[in-house]
Formats: C-alpha cells, structure tokens, sequence
C-alpha cells in the first residue's frame, strides 16, 4: 500500500487541480470543451496506437481476459438492475445506475499502471482497454435503450453501431492492433512525433476529466449514489480479481485487470445519458462520487492484489 498510495493520490490531485482551475483560474467552460475534445479525439487514440502498436502482444490472454470481463460486466448490470429496482427507481435513474457499474474510466487507469509499473503497465492497460471497449459499450447501450422510453427515433441497434464506429478508443485499437499484427513500423520521424503526443496525453487528460466534477452539486439521492458506488468498490473488482485467480493468470495481468475492475465510470456517460434520456443528475452525481472515492477503492484493490500474486511494483 506504502507504493500505490502516493501514486493514486497523485493522479486525484491532478484531476483535484483541474477541477480548481475551472472555478478560479480557467473558468471558461469552453476552455475545457476544447481540451477535453483534444484529448479524447487525438492525444489519447495516438497514445493507444503507439503503445499497442509497439507493444509485445500475448495472443493467449484475448480469450481468458474477454471471459472475465464479460461475465463482470453482466453481473453487474444485474446487480445494477436489481440495487435500483429494490431502492424504487425508475428507468432513466435505473440506466445512470448501470453506466456507472460498468463504464470506467481508462484514461485514469493508464496513468495509475504507467506510474506503477513503467511502459509494461501501460501496454497491459492499453491491451485491456482493447478487450473492454466492445463489449462495455454494447451491453451500455442496449441497457439504456432498454431502461428508457426515449431513444430519439433511433433502434437500439442503429445507437450501438453509432457508437462503436464514433469511439476513439476502438479505432485507435484497432489501428494499434492492426499495425502490430502485420508487424509494420511507424516511421522514426512520426513516432517520435508520437511519442511528444503521447506525453501529454495522461496529464491534460487528468486535467479534464477533474474540470468536468461537479463536487458542489453532489448532493440529494444518497441510496442511488451508494448502491452505484459499491459496484466499483466492491462487485466488479471483487468479480475480475476472482476470475484472474481462478484462471491463473501472470500477477501483472491479474494486477492490471482488477485496478481496472475498480476505476471510477467514464466521463463520457454523462452525455450519454442525455442523449439518451436517462437521468443525468444522477449520472453526474455518480461521476463525481466514484472519482473521489477511487482513491480508496484503487488503492484498496491494488495493494490486495499485489499482495496475493506476490508481484513487485
């Protein structure tokens, strides 16, 4: 725990300072837009293909890694599902529930595996963000057109290839992925542009996502919030930490996936939420609680994990 903490409260402190220069310093929202756009649509999708795209690629761990997180993501969807109706809530705050048990945020973990363990953490976070994106972003949107009456005339079907096709993440890993399988090289000179790109990606990422918390407005539905929180606390990482044991996997892979079961849910399921009709008071709300909470929960799981396979951060 002596090797994580720091690390976790670092990245928290980072995004704690975004969110400070948003009040006080830089408090034109559409200062934050534009970095958040720049990120999300380029320094990030550059950092995935360069990683992936360099990296040494177990083939063997695609399958295993998929199982588990499949089976993590539909029983917590379930549990979602069954918390929110057991509390009394409706659709639109039953599918801000499910967001919040089964998006995360990957920008965060990236940056906790690259401070833990170097450019291996970092290749395993980038592998894993190729096995999590498709189905995370299948099972949210077919959850959500599910949950809510309104779909903006679009079948659930047209809104899930929408949002696969229109995901960075997934271009980027497929374009990582599909350069090292057909072992081409980047070019020295566009990688090392790359590289300058890449650097920057994590910190104005942090930046961003701590400009988009909205620590004032946390307050009201406290059963909701709480039954979202523990989905990220507790059920999901508990469910990959218990799949990786039972599968026996290498300790760096286990530690990878279960910091990855504990990150807090995206950003980008707040507008989602909106786009789809759900309720995206809660879903901000959500946000902003597991971010804050993720130091205790990353920092929990972390040092339990490293503690059990034994590995050497």
């Amino acid at each position: 725990m002596n090797t994580i903490l720091p690390v976790v409260t670092a990245i928290l402190l980072v995004m704690l300072l975004g969110y400070g220069l948003s009040k006080k310093l830089l408090t034109d929202a559409g200062f934050w837009q534009g970095i958040s756009k720049l990120s999300y649509w380029v320094l990030f999708p550059v950092l995935i293909i360069r990683t992936l795209a360099n990296a040494t690629i177990n083939t063997e761990l695609f399958l295993p890694l998929l199982a588990i997180l499949m089976i993590g993501l539909v029983l917590v969807l379930v549990y979602s599902v069954l918390v929110s109706k057991l509390l009394g809530q409706d659709g639109p705050s039953t599918s801000s529930m499910a967001q919040g048990g089964m998006r995360h945020n990957g920008f965060i973990g990236l940056a906790v595996l690259f401070d833990m363990f170097g450019l291996h953490g970092q290749e395993m976070g980038a592998l894993i963000i190729a096995v999590l994106v498709p189905p995370t972003n299948l099972l949210s949107v077919f959850a959500v057109s599910l949950l809510v009456s309104k779909q903006q005339g679009q079948s659930a079907a047209k809104v899930m290839v929408k949002e696969l096709f229109r995901n960075p993440m997934l271009i980027s890993v497929a374009v990582g992925l599909l350069i090292n399988f057909t072992a081409l090289s980047i070019p020295a000179i566009l990688d090392q542009s790359m590289a300058l790109m890449s650097r920057a990606a994590l910190p104005m990422l942090l930046l961003s996502v701590g400009a988009s918390l909205k620590i004032s407005a946390l307050q009201g539905n406290w059963p909701p919030l709480i039954g979202a929180l523990m989905s990220k606390l507790l059920i999901f990482p508990a469910i990959l930490f218990a799949g990786a044991l039972w599968l026996n996997l290498p300790p760096l892979v286990t530690v990878c996936l279960v910091v990855f079961g504990a990150l807090p849910t995206a950003v980008s399921a707040y507008p989602f939420a909106q786009q789809m009709g759900g309720n995206a008071k809660l879903m901000a709300d959500i946000i902003t609680l597991q971010t804050l909470a993720s130091l205790v929960g990353l920092t929990f799981w972390a040092s339990l994990a490293i503690q059990v396979t034994g590995l050497v951060p």
